[in-house]
């Protein structure tokens, strides 16, 4: 079987037809309070794994920097205590909000030139996990040869100013779900599994910084943020029940964040159909 697909994948490339090319799978390890992983990456599409080793919540952000500015003018704007980032950096999007023990990915896109890779939960102190280490620079290379398109999508969520939109209902087992910014601001999903009875709005008035439980809920994974314009795709593995989309990320004037604004939403996911239910009927 695997000589037959790699025979078929020449003869595609010889017809000059299309061969659809899986996106690299990048790995980071997150610590309290420190990431491992490479230092460089080829510019395209990459699947950005993060697996969290720490006791607390970590997410890996990725962050254009413009030329002339560098890791000590972040740190600078970090120690200042704004809500926001400034707004010469970019964001491409990465891994969100996993919880210790747990893992989750994501499919970004890099252009050439130089980032950071940061953790921007807070402790419970308020204190973003970057100011504690979360933080190192990461050199994006041209790669030598373009990357496919992103994987197919079960379903798409779209993000605008303040608001997520969801295009179809979401079955239990493994999704794949593409994000679209919409908004004129930049966005993030921050997934929650709910508990029973529970809803998003439940997990905002319970939330409380640094980690601690929320008797409303687990962070499952999402996408941190991500500029208007700029695409991502979230790998989920949905067990059945209730789930809450919030954005975190704070107004660039006002400071508050964009779930105060309504930007939540609780999504049902429903048990996937077995065989026998999705199978032809005479």
């Amino acid at each position: 079987m695997r000589g037959w697909l790699v025979a078929s994948g020449l003869f595609m490339t010889l017809c000059g037809l299309p061969v659809s090319v899986e996106a690299a799978v990048t790995t980071f390890i997150a610590e309290d309070y420190a990431f491992t992983g490479p230092e460089q990456l080829e510019s395209g599409r990459h699947r950005v794994r993060l697996i969290n080793r720490g006791r607390d919540v970590h997410q890996i952000q990725f962050l254009a920097l413009p030329s002339g500015k560098t890791l000590t003018d972040v740190e600078r704007v970090l120690a200042s205590r704004s809500p926001s980032l400034p707004n010469w950096l970019r964001r491409h999007g990465g891994v969100n909000s996993v919880a210790p023990g747990n893992e989750a990915s994501v499919e970004i896109q890099v252009e050439p030139g130089d980032y950071l890779l940061l953790c921007g939960i807070p402790d419970v102190a308020g204190r973003p996990h970057a100011m504690r280490g979360m933080v190192r620079a990461l050199r994006v290379v041209e790669a030598a040869s373009s990357s496919g398109p992103a994987s197919r999508a079960d379903a798409t969520l779209r993000l605008t100013d303040f608001a997520f939109a969801l295009s179809g209902p979401l079955q239990a087992g493994a999704r794949t779900v593409e994000l679209v910014n919409d908004g004129r601001q930049a966005h993030e999903v921050v997934m929650i599994r709910l508990a029973e009875g529970a809803s998003a709005q439940d997990f905002i008035e319970r939330y409380r910084p640094g980690g601690l439980p929320n008797s409303a809920g687990r962070e499952a994974g999402g996408v941190t943020g991500i500029d208007p314009g700029r695409p991502a795709v979230m790998h989920l593995d949905l067990e059945p029940g209730r789930y809450g989309l919030l954005c975190f990320l704070a107004d660039p004037v006002t400071g508050a964040p964009h779930f105060s604004r309504g930007m939540w939403m609780d999504v049902n996911v429903e048990p996937a159909p077995t065989p026998a239910e999705g199978s032809f009927r005479h």
